[in-house]
């Protein structure tokens, strides 16, 4: 897709306001024609002169994604299961937001042309219809774990006597219910057309209550990049060209790990752990993640958000005896580490148990 990039000499300057960098990059990309971006950026921060190599772009695209999917900004949602993002159906109150999610359609393609990847993890559903598939009722699963088990056990169960009705709960803060079908506020849910209720409240979930805001941006992606081009691929192979590779920061991840006793940041124990994984590549960084919280991705903010939309912090605590394997238990991101007496040792000991982990039952 790179090559797709204009040839001409001229550049699309744009001069980014570092403490404002959503609203600036918006505001100067907003009304540019699918022509001007395809051109080469010549990206500089608060009217500094200095020539764009490569570095500032790169840099610009990195933090303008997080701040894109940032959840203060309220454009974007992330699911609590798998840290993916969606379109806020929240969204609709700020006024500009099909606007903005045209610009964002257009920024995500503009970086999969320029070969950078976003940090950010799309749900299955949306990435779905980016590829204009219709989202299925298993894909809720991944955008939200608490209504699709809700939606399961209604399949499972008997309804009849819950008096439930074809309709949902307005979130937008209209105070009222949206029927799912005509006349739904008036029909009842039963045994019988369960199935039917269940696939519109996945449907509303996943399409209908962000059509607007999933029509924007697809017309944004589909300026710079036809749909002819990437039709090809599946929901995950195009979320995998959009992010890449998963990367772990170990740093963030330290700053965001709390001990419980007997262990502290200062027990042997821990600096053993942080000196080994320190030492390790990101695909084991990656298995780690998924050892100790089930997720094998942060979200685009770091494991701060991470934690925070999980409700809990990445949590070590002590595991036992040195001749134990490390456990997890991934309901409270907690990782039970035994008390061993080398870094040498913990490091053997730590990657069977994250590459073994299917053999162990993780809480």
């Amino acid at each position: 897709m790179k090559k797709r990039l204009s040839t001409k000499k001229e550049k699309l300057s744009l001069n980014i306001k570092s403490d404002d960098i959503l609203r600036t990059s918006f505001e100067l990309l907003r009304d540019k024609t699918a022509d001007e971006l395809m051109t080469q950026f010549n990206v500089v921060y608060d009217n500094n002169k200095t020539v764009d190599h490569g570095g500032p772009t790169c840099d610009w695209f990195t933090k303008l994604a997080k701040e894109i999917f940032s959840q203060e900004n309220g454009y974007f949602q992330c699911s609590e299961k798998n840290m993916s993002y969606q379109p806020s159906c929240l969204s609709c109150k700020k006024s500009d937001y099909l606007e903005f999610f045209k610009f964002a359609g257009q920024f995500i393609a503009r970086a999969l042309i320029e070969g950078i990847c976003v940090d950010a993890h799309l749900t299955t559903s949306f990435c779905k219809q980016i590829l204009h598939r219709e989202p299925k009722l298993n894909d809720l699963e991944d955008a939200d774990v608490s209504l699709f088990q809700g939606l399961q056990w209604t399949l499972e169960n008997d309804v009849d006597p819950l008096e439930m009705k074809f309709e949902v709960y307005d979130e937008t803060g209209n105070n009222q219910t949206v029927p799912l079908k005509e006349n739904g506020t008036e029909i009842n849910v039963t045994n019988e057309n369960k199935k039917e209720y269940v696939i519109l409240m996945a449907n509303y979930a996943l399409k209908r209550k962000i059509e607007k805001q999933i029509e924007a941006f697809v017309d944004g992606f589909d300026s710079l990049i036809p749909h002819d081009e990437i039709k090809i691929f599946t929901p995950n192979e195009l979320d995998l060209l959009i992010c890449g590779v998963p990367k772990f920061d170990i740093e963030d991840f330290k700053a965001h790990t709390v001990y419980q006793e007997p262990y502290t940041a200062d027990s042997p124990v821990i600096k053993y752990f942080f000196s080994a994984i320190s030492k390790w590549d990101n695909d084991q960084l990656i298995k780690l993640l998924q050892f100790i919280t089930g997720c094998s991705r942060v979200t685009a903010n770091g494991f701060e958000e991470f934690c925070e939309i999980a409700g809990r912090p990445i949590t070590i605590n002590s595991g036992g005896e040195r001749n134990l394997l490390p456990q997890s238990h991934t309901c409270v991101n907690t990782l039970s580490l035994p008390q061993y007496e080398n870094e040498q040792e913990l490091n053997e000991k730590l990657l069977i148990a994250i590459n073994q982990c299917d053999s162990f039952e993780i809480i």
